[in-house]
């Protein structure tokens, strides 16, 4: 008999198993019963589970409002908004007091769907339900507590969004596709400047973050399959949050619960040969005894940013700033402060190559949800950074966004958002950045210094000048060195090292998309050393013609270097140059006091060498007529030319004068810097 019960009972087990296999869920007469069962799935998080038990159990018990509020719960977790609202909705037609939350949930779906009226009206329901009696009120407590602390914020993000134009040519953005985006988490995006390869951080539910690489198939276009970067990256803890520094050689990452971690997650280095790793440190100094994630450096490598949850912020997550200290120790962090952070989470930040840059991601000021992104500009003249600007569409959507990143050439973006309408989760998503959230426009240098007689790299200091400007930089024991410099503009390199003759040359920068950094070659000539030297009693051979070096001088209008490779050389002579800046009002002509102060510094400069030329070039803002802005270029031009005469400049200095017209420039600050003449002295030597 026992045999025979057991038999029975295996059968019954087996055969729901089967049925559960078979049509995923599990069968029964009663729908109360089957409610139980999705309930159940609904408290493992196994939500498509519930989803077909739920429906089967409508399937017995057609007008039953709890299940269809349990349908709407869940078709919201899948973020299945548009099938959330109606389920939730056919619960409210079959019992309107069912339930409190399920008011502020149906709410929550139309506002991931952008669907703000609809949204409105349920927020205001839920609101109003507050002292009245319903069936869930005892059950559903702790979920109203939570509700009625958003609800709140919730109204404030419902005002902005209505504030939004819907008109930008901006206001779209494109996902990268299901080979980069799956129904897992993908954000925290990482491009290499040529925007063929993404590094970025992946999170399936209830498993741990690891990165993730993807690069574009050349024959297709298309993104290849993403896979993970690699064992000795990605651990069984947490990995994630890379950011590759902008030449390339290494990148930044948290790593959570290692051995050698000291608060949870650490900030970590990961340096790079031929695109492998070849060793990893955790960062000392900079990291705390609390979680400190999500690492951003500046071209230079010399500022980190990142977030970090220890004390002595303004709560939650705040982002923190370490300077590299002279011994290469990174310093203690400081709090960016009220400008950027809030009591609420500030995460993912970026800085860009213009240094001057920040993005990130907030909970806490103005924007349209669960986390927005925000730039922020640094001022040189107040040496402060100022207030967090939302970037608005198409970057921020009423879900949550976290990370972008700028391509090197400064207007394209890419960013994690978990908008409706994706593969599922946060999803990786590009778009062409408007004008006034672009950085300033950068030139990645990527150079060399060498022995010119040898060719044998020299490691050495050396300076980069711009007027008013100075960059020290530092080649290593490859004589390879990097920076990012601004585009379009003259610089001044300044190498000396002992043995060696002092070197001196300018080069012109244009603009450049940064696919490829601009390579610089600087040969450093031996003290005493000279070039081919030919005997006369020396039989003479024939050789063939050299090939033309170009000369190293600051060139106005088109780059006469373009696609060559840059080479500063130490030859026979040597071109030296200085720039003077000269500001004007708007709309003006005349000469200010500061601007007669630094022409009669340029006029004695002449006075005491006549050897030094002088090219006049003046320029205005954007605002207006181009016509009319590019005649007043010519007249500031003019203007500065007739006082040097004044001065007792003469004709055989001035070898050119121009007017340009209109420059860029989409702040105020930037107008006014356009309003300007430079006058550029130069002198072979």
């Amino acid at each position: 008999m026992m045999k025979k019960i057991l038999y029975i009972v295996a059968f019954l087990f087996f055969g729901n198993l089967l049925m559960a296999q078979e049509f995923d869920y599990i069968k029964t007469n009663s729908a109360r019963e089957s409610l139980k069962i999705a309930q159940g799935f609904i408290n493992k998080n196994n939500f498509k589970r519930a989803k077909k038990q739920l429906k089967y159990t409508i399937k017995i018990k057609e007008d039953f409002p709890v299940a269809y509020r349990e349908l709407g719960r869940v078709h919201y977790e899948l973020e299945e908004y548009a099938e959330a609202t109606i389920a939730f909705e056919k619960s409210f037609d079959a019992n309107t007091k069912i339930s409190r939350a399920a008011y502020f949930e149906c709410g929550e779906a139309y506002f991931k769907s952008n669907d703000i009226e609809r949204a409105m009206y349920y927020y205001k329901v839920y609101e109003e339900m507050k002292d009245e009696k319903y069936i869930n009120k005892k059950k559903e407590s702790g979920l109203e507590l939570d509700y009625d602390k958003i609800i709140a914020q919730r109204k404030k993000n419902l005002e902005y969004v209505l504030k939004l134009p819907k008109d930008s040519p901006y206001a779209f953005a494109k996902n990268l596709g299901k080979d980069i985006n799956t129904e897992a988490d993908e954000y925290l995006p990482t491009v290499i400047s040529s925007g063929k390869r993404v590094v970025f951080t992946r999170k399936h539910k209830h498993a741990d973050e690891d990165i993730f690489v993807s690069s574009i198939d050349e024959e297709l276009g298309t993104w290849k399959k993403a896979r993970k970067i690699g064992y000795d990256i990605n651990t069984k803890k947490n990995e994630g949050m890379a950011k590759f520094a902008t030449h390339g050689k290494t990148f930044f990452f948290a790593g959570c619960e290692r051995a050698d971690s000291e608060g949870g997650c650490d900030v970590y280095e990961a340096e790079l040969e031929d695109g492998e790793v070849s060793q990893i440190n955790r960062i000392e100094g900079l990291n705390s005894h609390y979680w400190d994630s999500q690492p951003s450096i500046s071209c230079d490598g010399n500022t980190m940013f990142f977030s970090s949850s220890r004390p002595g912020g303004l709560g939650g997550a705040d982002i923190w700033m370490s300077k590299r200290l002279a011994n290469g120790d990174w310093g203690n962090a400081v709090n960016m402060g009220k400008s950027i952070n809030t009591p609420y989470d500030e995460e993912a930040p970026y800085i860009a190559t213009d240094g001057k840059t920040l993005y990130f991601t907030s909970d806490g000021h103005e924007g349209q949800g669960d986390g927005d992104i925000f730039i922020s500009r640094y001022d040189d003249k107040f040496e402060m950074w100022s207030k967090a600007q939302n970037m608005g569409l198409p970057f921020n959507s009423p879900s949550k966004e976290l990370g972008i990143y700028i391509k090197g050439d400064g207007e394209m973006g890419y960013f994690a958002s978990a908008r409706y309408g994706g593969e599922g989760g946060l999803d990786l998503y590009y778009t062409k950045l408007p004008p006034q959230y672009r950085p300033i426009p950068m030139i990645h240098v990527e150079g060399k210094i060498v022995d010119k007689q040898t060719s044998e790299p020299i490691a050495t200091k050396f300076q980069i000048y711009r007027t008013g400007k100075k960059w020290l930089l530092e080649s290593d024991e490859e004589g390879w060195f990097f920076a990012c410099l601004e585009g379009n503009k003259g610089y001044s390199f300044q190498v000396e090292v002992p043995g060696y003759d002092y070197f001196l040359s300018a080069v012109f920068l244009p603009p450049s998309d940064n696919e490829e950094p601009t390579p610089v070659l600087i040969s450093l000539k031996p003290e005493g050393y000279q070039d081919a030297v030919v005997h006369k009693t020396a039989p003479i051979e024939p050789k063939p013609k050299p090939k033309p070096v170009p000369e190293m001088n600051i060139q106005r209008g088109a780059p006469t270097l373009a696609n060559s490779k840059t080479t500063l050389d130490t030859g026979p002579k040597r071109t030296r140059v200085r720039s003077v800046l000269v500001y004007f009002d708007f709309n003006s002509f005349d000469l200010n006091t500061l601007a007669i102060k630094e022409l009669k510094k340029v006029s004695m400069t002449l006075a005491k060498d006549p050897a030094w030329k002088v090219e006049v070039i003046g320029f205005a803002d954007n605002v207006g007529d181009a016509d009319y802005n590019k005649k007043l270029s010519e007249k500031r031009a003019q203007e500065v030319v007739n006082y040097l005469k004044k001065l007792g400049v003469t004709i055989e200095n001035v070898v050119r004068q121009e007017g340009k017209g209109s420059l860029e420039g989409q702040t105020e600050e930037e107008k006014k810097m356009s309003r300007r003449v430079e006058v550029v002295m130069t002198k072979q030597e």
